[in-house]
């Protein structure tokens, strides 16, 4: 009996300590800053802080709240209170952060830019083999024809593969139909060589490669629903990739056509692979490829125009590698510029579309006045795109920016941010006695802020 009691005593003191942990663990550092800025407390706190009048509801709920506050923080261990003034600083910072807009998933429906870009692609693959067939009779009409219908006709052959589908599962496709057909091209022109059917190796490979790789990214996309800021960043490596490839394989001024094409398809697939891994560090919306692309491209320009202003003075191809490297450092550039701004699509179509523009302004104003210089010709659009690029972004990253720090949107915000220019304070500085570094807190002549900044929750 007595044993029994032992047993029973260290039952109860073992439940006792068992059940202290774990209501310490209940109550946490984390836990206590998340329930300290639940959205309602902050709001009526904010017009308390502001001198709104609170109704009754609304003071009794204060009332209540910060009781409870008062008990949780009172319940946390000392441990758990010192990482709560440690980490504080750091929490805080994140109702600063705009969020990433949330995608609003909505019905599918076949698009007329859909319809046909499903199309094109079916008839290319008609009019590829009409010329590796040397068919020039009416079936060269014909068959394009059929094949273009053909594909549009999937959804009826197969139904069910199209049942669940939605537009990321569509762009992922023909960025691989796309993709593809270049890749498959490359490889044909790498195998084909000087050959006089080389061509026909090449569409062959590349259509065959593009019905593939579209099935590919159609079937990955549905089973792993990647953000649509995956496959546009995908797309726009896989793009740069031969690029670069092709302009690396340039500067060497070589002739091998099989070099050339396992250069095209060693960038191609280099693309993927950096493009995939750029994807994995940070989730890119639409609209920030977007402007990545956007800037990219007029990084090559820039890079276009600095070559041609060389090539006057040395003729040598390795001034190719200079548009080359524009093109990396203008996405290395746009990447980490976008960071944290999460351009919408509207936005990022918004900068790409207006940019295009103005490039092509540039190109009608360099033709009305009719001048020769290819710098020219090639400076005046990109710094014109540049321009309107830059404009948009750092006006669409501002929006985005105050967005977030205003509470994401929200005009009753317990968030406040304001800025307070003194420059008549640096004058004041002047005339001020600076403290001998032999005295104690040694301190600059800078006593008064020039520029006063104030973030209040």
């Amino acid at each position: 009996m007595k044993k029994q009691s032992h047993s029973i005593g260290y039952l109860l003191v073992f439940l006792c300590l068992t059940f202290n942990a774990l209501s310490q663990n209940l109550y946490t550092a984390r836990g206590y800053w998340e329930e300290s800025n639940k959205e309602t407390y902050r709001k009526i706190k904010q017009k308390e802080r502001v001198n709104d009048p609170l109704n009754d509801e609304e003071r009794n709920y204060l009332i209540d709240y910060e009781r409870y506050l008062a008990n949780y923080f009172e319940r946390l261990s000392d441990a758990e209170k010192l990482r709560y003034e440690q980490m504080k600083p750091e929490w805080d910072r994140e109702l600063l952060s705009p969020t990433k807009p949330e995608v609003v998933k909505e019905e599918f429906e076949w698009r007329g830019r859909d319809r046909f870009v499903n199309f094109l692609y079916g008839a290319i693959y008609g009019t590829s083999f009409v010329l590796i067939a040397e068919i020039d009779n009416a079936a060269a009409v014909g068959i394009p024809l059929v094949t273009g219908g053909l594909w549009a006709l999937g959804p009826v052959f197969n139904p069910k593969k199209y049942e669940t589908i939605d537009r990321p599962v569509l762009r992922a496709s023909n960025t691989g139909k796309f993709l593809g057909f270049v890749y498959g091209a490359s490889l044909g022109i790498m195998l084909g060589g000087d050959s006089e059917n080389t061509y026909k190796t090449a569409l062959g490979l590349g259509t065959l490669s593009s019905i593939a790789l579209g099935e590919v990214g159609f079937q990955l996309q549905k089973k792993r629903n990647f953000s649509e800021g995956h496959i546009e960043l995908m797309r726009h490596y896989g793009v740069v990739g031969p690029w670069l490839g092709l302009s690396g394989i340039a500067a060497t001024n070589t002739e091998n056509v099989n070099l050339i094409g396992a250069s095209l398809l060693a960038g191609g697939v280099s693309g993927l692979l950096v493009g995939n891994q750029m994807s994995k560090k940070y989730d890119y919306t639409k609209g920030d490829v977007d402007n990545i692309s956007t800037f990219t491209w007029i990084s090559t320009g820039i890079g276009f125009t600095v070559m041609l202003e060389a090539f006057q003075n040395n003729g040598s191809n390795a001034l190719l590698l200079i548009p080359a490297a524009g093109t990396v450092l203008g996405t290395a550039l746009a990447q980490k510029s976008v960071r944290g701004v999460y351009l919408t699509k509207r936005q990022g179509s918004t900068i790409s579309y207006s940019s295009g523009g103005a490039a092509l302004l540039g190109l009608g104003l360099v033709t009305l006045l009719e001048t020769e210089s290819a710098t020219v010709a090639i400076g005046v659009p990109t710094a014109l795109a540049l321009i309107t690029q830059q404009i948009l972004f750092h006006k669409y990253k501002g929006e985005n920016l105050l967005h977030g720090i205003q509470g994401r949107g929200n005009k009753d915000s317990s968030v406040r941010f304001s800025v307070r220019l003194t420059p008549e304070n640096y004058f004041i500085n002047q005339r001020l006695p600076m403290r001998s570094p032999e005295g104690y807190g040694l301190q600059s002549g800078l006593n008064n802020q020039i520029v006063n900044l104030k973030l209040t929750f």
